[in-house]
């Protein structure tokens, strides 16, 4: 992380999405236009993302031989995803807000969708850019640049974050402070779905009918495995972890919300 290639790709990231808002200030296309063209670009995005990440495997089957378990190859293959790669992070969850609005025309109802999609897409395209869980994936900046997958997930998460600022922007919808309610009870409720999501997406391991542990877990929202580098070995530690989280989660929110607080109160007083 944090890797001569990553750094270029963050100051990549903050030219195109500089540029994308200036052009969303010169053009003033309609939320309805700006979304519909988002949604196309990230469906794209989805579908490279899809081309990258796939896996052609061997279909084997579990035996026992000499005492000993293993994979034995049927001569068959079968395309193959891994449970992380799915679209549930909250940057891929965009598209599936951006369909949802331009499927429910009630205003109350996008009104309330754009103040979660403003916080998610904002602070979540943000973190990822700077924190690039694909990072560690290349050894060498010329990896890095020559990879697709690196490409797409840059221009879709400078796309995110250039989404986010253009609802922030936006004069037809108008996004005021006492719509923080909506972003904070957003992101609680997919907070709270995906632990139920992780848990079915990891594979248990079960002795008789103790379960012992994890092989493979899936992390979704960052809910376990943290950037912060703390190890949870116990609930305690976990609730001290989910606490952190929820405060720093809190204080983003608010920070992004001071300009509306700001022109709120200076309207107020006009």
């Amino acid at each position: 992380m944090f890797s001569t290639a990553h750094i270029m790709f963050i100051l990549l990231s903050a030219v195109l999405i500089a540029v994308g808002v200036l052009l969303i200030r010169r053009m003033r296309p309609s939320m309805d236009r700006l979304i519909r063209v988002c949604f196309v670009l990230g469906l794209i995005s989805e579908a490279v993302k899809l081309f990258c990440v796939i896996e052609i495997l061997p279909v084997v089957e579990p035996v026992i031989e000499n005492g000993v378990l293993v994979y034995r190859q049927t001569g068959a293959f079968a395309p193959y995803l891994e449970a992380e790669h799915l679209p549930l992070e909250l940057c891929s969850l965009q598209i599936l807000f951006m369909l949802l609005y331009l499927i429910v025309r009630r205003r109350s109802f996008r009104e309330k969708l754009l103040a979660v999609m403003y916080g998610t897409a904002l602070i979540g395209g943000v973190i990822a850019i700077l924190l690039a869980s694909i990072a560690p994936e290349f050894e060498t900046a010329a990896a890095f640049f020559s990879a697709p997958r690196a490409w797409q997930f840059f221009l879709y998460h400078a796309m995110v974050v250039t989404l986010g600022i253009a609802i922030g922007m936006d004069r037809e919808y108008r996004l005021r402070f006492r719509d923080i309610r909506w972003t904070i009870l957003g992101v609680l409720c997919l907070d709270w779905i995906i632990y139920y999501v992780n848990s079915m997406m990891s594979v248990p391991y079960y002795q008789g009918d103790n379960l012992m542990g994890v092989g493979y877990a899936v992390n979704y929202f960052s809910s376990y495995n943290n950037p912060l580098g703390i190890v949870m070995p116990d609930k305690t530690v976990y609730l001290l972890y989910l606490l952190i989280r929820l405060v720093l989660a809190l204080a983003l929110i608010a920070l992004i919300y001071v300009p509306f607080a700001l022109r709120d109160r200076k309207e107020r007083k006009g």
